[in-house]
């Protein structure tokens, strides 16, 4: 008999979790669908309801996704709370925040490339053809410091996290 009643405990449960899981997929469609009528009111387009229902699944996968990876850096760490270092572990093991980084490297050595290429045209002698700009350039020599080399420039830090805006 008692196995009966716990089967039927379980039942239960099952499907509370089953309501449970079909509200929190109404309250991301509806708000996929609120976000895309933004959108689309903004960019003056129409969002299918075949498209709000593609994006709403997808972000309730992927937040499953999180969810999981989540709880095992928490496991991991061998804790039962998730905390801000299982988040910040889950943003740099993120695909786009990786593409992030890549961007942020290249516009860095973009950045010192053109840097050398106004530092070698400055020693060649070349000046510019507006006077207001080589008026400033002058005034940006001086105020820097009267033959003090430039400060080298410092490699940027690999364990820079964006959203804190922290690094070593």
């Amino acid at each position: 008999m008692a196995e009966a009643g716990d089967g039927a405990g379980a039942e239960a449960e099952a499907e509370q979790r089953t309501a449970y899981t079909q509200r929190l997929r109404a309250a991301v469609h509806f708000t996929v669908g609120c976000l895309c009528e933004e959108v689309g009111e903004e960019k003056q387009m129409e969002f299918s309801k075949q498209t709000i229902a593609a994006i709403s699944e997808t972000t309730f996968r992927q937040c499953e996704n999180f969810a999981k990876d989540l709880e095992l850096f928490a496991k991991h760490g061998k804790r039962t709370t998730i905390n801000v270092d299982d988040v910040k572990l889950l943003a740099r093991r993120s695909k786009a925040l990786e593409l992030t980084k890549n961007r942020k490297s290249l516009i860095l050595k973009l950045l010192a490339g053109l840097l050398d290429v106004d530092d070698h045209l400055a020693e060649s002698g070349y000046t510019y053809s507006n006077t207001e700009e080589a008026g400033e350039r002058s005034l940006e020599e001086r105020a820097v410091g009267a033959g003090i080399p430039r400060r080298e420039q410092k490699a940027p830090c690999k364990l820079f996290f964006w959203k804190t805006f922290s690094h070593c």
